[in-house]
């Protein structure tokens, strides 16, 4: 097909192609699986479209994860602050609390630059436009099945099979009445595959442009990132990513995605070192939990050996000075009942006078007149 570029790409040149900003004319349909939408913190608001790819990744456009104006790796927002809601779920019905999982680690290719100034030529963000969110656990439901190879894609140009496209985002039955997304996810059907390029896909084996059946839907603000879809026997292909939406000739809508075959190796790559980093992680987080744990748990013996020892102390401190109170009591109960004894007890004295000597006996006995105690 490669013959065909410079031709086709010629053919989309009046055709708008403007960044997806749900899916208008779509229909509601909460609990499909394979469809996810994010969150930025706790904030009540949806941001952007991703498809559950692999288990704990989650594949989206790159212009939705890397700052305007900016070039990979620096993100719209601080990578503690990116969560994912699980699979076909009405958000706004929902605890998002208990249903949100943190993103870990963003991948987007590292040439990636977001600058969209189509006045200047200026087309960047459009190009390598896709990113691997991977997850802190795995999400609830099913993975796609795989991303369709490039010969399942060339097929899909030529007409040869039928896509759908799952999104959250604006809604309404026309782009003119369009009203904000209602928290539900969005289904568009009978999706066909077309040989037109853009002014945006200098590489034509990453770009797919596909075609909506009229009045089955077309591509609104907070579809990018969304997946283009086909089911093959059992299997569910992932064939693009949906980065913009356009109108054609006779008011024809036309969804712009990255095809995600090309981009496979690196993230076998960039999925093989994060498994990895995060066992490590997770490993050390172990360790650091033990040890802190142990750590908590030494100081919890030793406060209560301190506290053992303290009460120890104590106590033997209250038992002396209960003995010697004590001893005090009984010391001064000997010395009042010596004293009561001796003020009870008869003594005998010596009075004289001259020659003459007397016996006086008594408790306290004193010398007659004229006598003095000898």
């Amino acid at each position: 097909m490669k013959y065909k570029v410079v031709a086709l790409a010629c053919i989309l040149l009046f055709i708008s192609v403007t960044p997806a900003s749900s899916i208008i004319n779509g229909k509601a349909s909460v609990g499909s699986d394979y469809v996810v939408t994010m969150l930025f913190g706790d904030e009540k608001s949806s941001h952007c479209t991703g498809a559950y790819l692999r288990p704990r990744v989650v594949v989206t456009a790159a212009h939705c994860v890397i700052k305007a104006g900016s070039r990979t790796p620096e993100l719209t927002r601080p990578i503690q602050d990116w969560y994912v809601l699980q699979p076909g779920i009405d958000w706004q019905n929902s605890d998002i609390k208990s249903s949100k999982v943190k993103v870990l680690k963003i991948w987007t290719d590292p040439d990636y630059f977001n600058r969209w100034e189509p006045e200047k030529g200026l087309r960047e963000t459009q190009v390598n436009d896709i990113a691997f969110l991977f997850l802190d656990r795995e999400l609830n439901g099913p993975t796609v099945s795989r991303a369709a190879n490039r010969e399942e894609i060339e097929s899909f140009r030529l007409g040869q099979g039928r896509a759908f496209h799952l999104g959250y985002g604006c809604i309404g039955e026309t782009w003119e009445n369009r009203k904000n997304n209602d928290g539900r996810p969005y289904l568009a059907e009978d999706i066909v595959g077309t040989n037109i390029g853009s002014l945006s896909t200098p590489i034509w084996d990453r770009f797919l442009l596909a075609q909506y059946q009229a009045g089955k839907g077309e591509v609104c603000s907070g579809d990018s990132g969304s997946p283009l879809l086909m089911k093959k026997g059992s299997e569910v292909l992932y064939l693009g990513s949906i980065f913009a939406g356009g109108n054609g000739p006779n008011g024809i809508k036309y969804a712009s995605t990255t095809v995600l075959w090309p981009f496979v190796p690196a993230l076998d790559e960039a999925y093989s070192k994060f498994l990895i980093e995060d066992a490590q992680n997770r490993e050390l987080k172990a360790k650091q939990e033990a040890e802190a744990k142990a750590a908590a748990e030494f100081k919890a013996r030793q406060e209560i050996e301190a506290a053992a020892v303290k009460a120890a102390e104590e106590l033997k401190a209250k038992q002396e000075a209960e003995l010697k109170a004590k001893q005090e009591a009984e010391l001064k109960a000997a010395q009042v009942a010596a004293a009561k004894s001796a003020a009870m007890k008869k003594i005998t004295i010596s009075c004289i006078k001259g020659k003459t000597v007397k016996k006086i006996t008594g408790f306290k006995p004193i010398c007659p007149k004229g006598f003095k105690r000898k």
